[in-house]
């Protein structure tokens, strides 16, 4: 047979016999099936913004766009940092979408409330509607809340408008949100319409801190003598108020009153006490309360801080059973404040001892930092900022950054103080001072003129210390010339 009649053989055997699926193959389909499985299982885990980006793209490479809501929805319980970066992936995020959702929406309306952006949460409530999404009552709260923030009279005066459409009157979670706008509007009439319509009562509280705010006491009693006694945050709003207003004697009479006497309404006795400079009657408070708080603690301390009563103080801190940094920081303030600088280092290091194991915040450090300055311990400072805080993988911020400016500026480390000062976020004419003074003490004279010229040109004003650094710097430095044109 020739080779043109094997060829045609073939292809006529190759279209006769038909092309069956390897049953041990697994199709696209399949495969795509258990992708989807597993990325909706992780999704729902407790991830980083990092891990939650890596899944995004396995979403993106494989065509998964429909799971876009749930990894928007995720990114308000990433382990995040609240960092610019995250706040920008979720706006493109946003962009970009092409599914839109309502839990996804209103979860992102909620992060950005939440982490101070309430202007991003007012224009994502818009785009919402825009997309033609049904806003559910949380939507609503959560944007009527970032009008409150934002004091965007307009803009919650048009959302209530829209409450009517979407049938959310009465609702307790609307309601409440209401009540608070109009607070702030002190539109009480429109805030009392709004809270007897609501089904549950729950924002009275709100109602009846508004009242108090615009002084309509008579209000005040009315609406607590119709809450009766069901309402004990409404209480403790009005314990709060009259503590923080100094009118201790309505306010014992009202805490008198209380049907339940909280937690909240036992430190604002206390605080209001320590505010009117009665210590011993908030120490009486204090002893008596049924169960100690760490909150009223630190109160307590920072009112014998005040009062140079330091063993008091001490005492009050020896009797808290649990502490935490927070309880540290009060007592090591309280050292520092009543010039016991020793003690405070000394209370330091017993934070980090294996037995005690509390780590400082940035609070805490900023304290000590400045404690070493003025004992002129370069050495115990140097290694808390290139030991301590590396080991703790403690991240600096402007108060922590500004102290330890200081401390290095006082001990003639100026290329430190500087290099410190230009990773600054927020400049203020103290840090400009300090490091003025440091250059020209140091010899670093035309870093403090530049310095000075800086301070100009963000509209920074120097003070008289200020000047008189400079003036030192110039005279020194033999700029005569200089000092004439810059103080002319």
């Amino acid at each position: 047979m020739t080779t043109f009649g094997n060829w045609f053989i073939k292809l006529c055997l190759n279209k006769m016999t038909p092309h069956l699926p390897n049953p041990f193959k697994p199709s696209r389909l399949d495969i795509l099936s258990k992708l989807v499985t597993k990325v909706t299982a992780l999704l729902n885990h407790n991830l980083s913004v990092k891990q939650l980006k890596q899944l995004h793209a396995l979403v993106l490479i494989n065509g998964l766009n429909h799971l876009e809501p749930l990894v928007i929805t995720q990114i308000n319980f990433t382990q995040s940092d609240n960092s610019e970066a995250t706040i920008h992936y979720l706006r493109s995020l946003l962009r970009q979408s092409k599914h839109p959702n309502v839990i996804a929406r209103t979860s992102a309306i909620q992060f950005f409330y939440q982490r101070g952006e309430f202007q991003e949460a007012l224009v994502e409530y818009v785009n919402m509607q825009k997309t033609g999404l049904f806003p559910t009552t949380s939507t609503v709260a959560s944007a009527l809340k970032a009008c409150t923030r934002l004091r965007n009279w307009i803009g919650g005066i048009t959302i209530h408008a829209q409450v009517h459409g979407y049938g959310f009157c009465g609702d307790v979670h609307v309601g409440t949100a209401l009540v608070g706008f109009y607070s702030k509007l002190d539109d009480m009439e429109t805030a009392k319409k709004v809270f007897d319509e609501m089904s549950e009562r729950n924002s009275a509280s709100c109602l009846i801190k508004g009242y108090l705010e615009s002084g309509n006491f008579s209000m005040v009693e009315r609406l607590s003598s119709e809450m009766g006694n069901t309402d004990i945050t409404s209480w403790d709003s009005m314990v709060s108020w009259y503590t923080r207003t100094g009118d201790m004697e309505k306010a014992i009479a009202l805490f008198g009153a209380m049907p339940v006497k909280t937690s909240s309404s036992w430190t604002s006795m206390i605080n209001g006490y320590i505010n009117s400079n009665k210590l011993e009657f908030a120490r009486n408070f204090y002893d008596v309360m049924p169960e100690q708080n760490l909150i009223s603690c630190i109160k307590l301390i920072e009112g014998y801080s005040k009062n140079r009563d330091v063993e008091s103080a001490r005492e009050i801190f020896n009797e808290m059973g649990e502490k935490n940094h927070l309880l540290y920081n009060a007592m090591i303030t309280c050292y520092f404040q009543n010039n016991r600088p020793k003690d405070a280092l000394h209370l330091f290091d017993e934070m980090l001892q294996p037995n005690v194991n509390i780590q400082p915040d940035n609070t805490t450090l900023a304290i000590v930092i400045s404690i070493c300055s003025q004992l002129g311990d370069l050495r115990y400072g140097s290694w808390i900022d290139e030991t301590l805080m590396k080991q703790m993988k403690i991240k600096i911020d402007d108060h922590l950054c500004s102290a330890l400016i200081e401390f290095y500026a006082k001990f003639g480390r100026v290329d430190k103080a500087l290099g410190l000062f230009h990773g600054l976020k927020n400049k203020d004419v103290g840090v400009y001072t300090t490091m003025i003074l440091a250059c020209g003490r140091y010899g670093w004279k035309y870093d403090a003129i530049k310095l000075f010229e800086e301070m100009l040109e963000t509209n920074i004003c120097p003070n008289l210390v200020t000047f008189k650094g400079l003036l030192n710097v110039l005279n020194h430095g033999g700029m005569v010339e200089e000092s004439y044109n810059g103080f002319s």
